[in-house]
């Protein structure tokens, strides 16, 4: 069972800083994969592929106004 959800706002660790992302898509999981998620990072309609081994959930997210600035 997918840990995240479609329009869940997660946190992704690269290297030694933290990103925002935004879950836009659950990936199909084949047998011996990882559960993946797409997951948006940036203000583009692009997202990458993310192992959920990656992610952490923000667990008080609805006690905030999280805005996204959309590509012009």
């Amino acid at each position: 069972m997918p840990k995240f959800k479609e329009g869940d706002i997660v946190i992704y660790k690269n290297g030694e800083s933290y990103e925002l992302g935004e879950v836009k898509r659950v990936c199909e999981k084949e047998k011996g994969e990882e559960q993946c998620y797409f997951v948006l990072y940036s203000t583009g309609d692009t997202a990458a592929r993310t192992p959920e081994s990656c992610l952490r959930k923000i667990r008080n997210a609805y006690a905030y106004d999280i805005e996204r600035k959309h590509a012009e």
